[in-house]
């Protein structure tokens, strides 16, 4: 399936689906690509108007049966190929996330706790669901968040509101996010490789 080129994913977030576990791997890739999708809705959205219709546009489509979502979205094909492996909590809690940044001058720390939160419960604690891991990977997502929409979105973010970056979990099945988590702090290529390898 060719994907639009808006969500085309950088080449941290490749690696993490390279060394995802090969049971989720796609499903892992697909949910990073609606994640970007919905990122960019809010990017390119002048009148908040238009952006709720469209991220209405979207809940509808996310919460429809296969059959009756819209035509033509390479996402939503996706989405059926992948049967139920992402709940769709998941998929509303996306919608959600990046919905309440739409039409907002400020972004400030309230607003953004709820959209780092809602992403990280999205794909973090849903990727911790897959692999089994007991672990709370809500800390490490909502760092993963910030530095990602820090990155999306230069300027719009305080430096005073970025969380440190937790300790990372050492277990081999959370990796992926690892390195997602890395790569938003200025984390050098070379050192995301060398984790990937080695968990170090």
């Amino acid at each position: 399936m060719t994907v639009p080129s808006e969500i085309e994913l950088p080449p941290p977030a490749r690696l993490a689906i390279a060394y995802a576990t090969t049971r989720y791997r796609a499903a892992f890739k697909l949910i990073l690509q609606i994640d970007l999708r919905m990122a960019d809705v809010v990017a390119k959205t002048r009148e908040p108007l238009v952006g709720q219709i469209k991220m209405a546009w979207w809940r509808e489509g996310f919460t429809s049966s296969p059959a009756n979502r819209p035509k033509g979205e390479p996402l939503f094909e996706a989405l059926a190929e992948q049967g139920e492996d992402i709940p769709p909590s998941a998929l509303e809690a996306l919608v959600a996330a990046w919905e309440v940044l739409l039409g907002q001058d400020e972004w400030n720390q309230g607003l953004l706790t709820e959209h780092a939160d809602l992403r990280a419960q999205a794909i973090f604690g849903t990727y911790g669901d897959w692999v089994g891991t007991p672990g709370d990977m809500r800390a490490i997502g909502h760092a993963w968040a910030m530095g990602s929409l820090a990155q999306a979105f230069p300027g719009r973010l305080a430096p005073s509101l970025m969380p440190m970056l937790p300790v990372l979990p050492a277990a081999r099945a959370l990796r992926p996010l690892n390195i997602l988590a890395m790569s938003t702090y200025a984390v050098s290529g070379p050192r995301l490789i060398w984790h990937a390898l080695t968990g170090r």
